[in-house]
């Protein structure tokens, strides 16, 4: 089985109300066409799966869903998110264009009626268990580190896909070696540190994530950690290896990792 792994999307529609905002993130805003080349892409490489790792919308609103919903249509493959931070988020509390944004809750209940579920959850993909991982604030939802070990217990290998890179001293090195600005309390599960340690640990082979906007790949004994750069083109920034995306063949020995760009 071959599956299509692909970062941060950032979509705003041009109908969302949120002007001063939209206009203030032109660099996402305008960046949505370039989605055309990350299709054209996935179309020459026939994933039987295609997994988002968050951050599908750059603030929440009921446009801008609708908006990346009718822009994933055009894949024609099955596809599965976990959720980023800006998935729930509001635009910016200044921009008094905005119309007032739900509670969390009620955001993911609105993905939901999309039929979009944005939960922990397993996927078996022919021997290989994906683990998708809830932790958009930087957190996991609590009893996530049980369910992930009764998950792996009964398979040979498994893959975690989560959002906010996990919590451990070599990942954060290697975040803070690229940009030593980084708030490690938001750019790594900050608020679930032993998480690696009590059900990554001798269980999971890879772990796919975003959240930076840039690639990078750190080792931590057995489990091979990715981090995915933006999945579109944004203007303004120099974002590095933008546009990719990250190929997983379970049929191969170790899932070994292509990238495409």
């Amino acid at each position: 089985m071959r599956i299509a792994l692909i970062g941060d999307l950032h979509f705003v529609s041009p109908d969302d109300p949120s002007c001063r905002w939209r206009e203030r993130r032109r660099h996402f805003a305008e960046a949505w066409p370039s989605f055309a080349r990350t299709v054209a892409l996935l179309r020459e490489e026939s994933p039987d799966l295609v997994v988002f790792l968050g951050d599908l919308v750059d603030y929440y609103s009921d446009e801008n869903r609708d908006f990346a919903l009718n822009q994933l249509d055009a894949l024609k493959v099955p596809w599965l998110v976990t959720p980023g931070n800006h998935d729930f988020s509001p635009a910016a509390e200044t921009d008094d264009t905005a119309p007032e944004c739900p509670d969390p809750d009620e955001v993911r209940r609105r993905w939901a009626a999309r039929g979009v579920a944005m939960g922990n959850r397993s996927v078996d993909a022919d021997g290989v268990r994906l683990l998708l991982v809830d932790s958009p604030d930087s957190s996991v939802p609590e009893g996530t580190a049980d369910w992930m070990r009764a998950e792996t217990e009964g398979s040979a290998r498994n893959v975690l896909i989560t959002h906010v890179p996990l919590n451990t001293p070599e990942m954060a090195d290697y975040i803070l070696s690229v940009e030593p600005r980084r708030d490690l309390r938001k750019y790594v599960q900050s608020k679930a540190p032993t998480l690696f340690d009590d059900a990554v640990r001798g269980r999971v082979e890879a772990v796919f994530s975003g959240h930076l906007h840039f690639p990078g790949h750190v080792q931590v004994d057995a489990t091979a950690m990715h981090l995915l750069p933006l999945g579109l083109c944004a203007s303004g920034k120099a974002y590095r290896g933008q546009g990719r995306i990250c190929l997983l063949d379970t049929s191969e020995k170790n899932s070994p990792v292509r990238i495409r760009e």
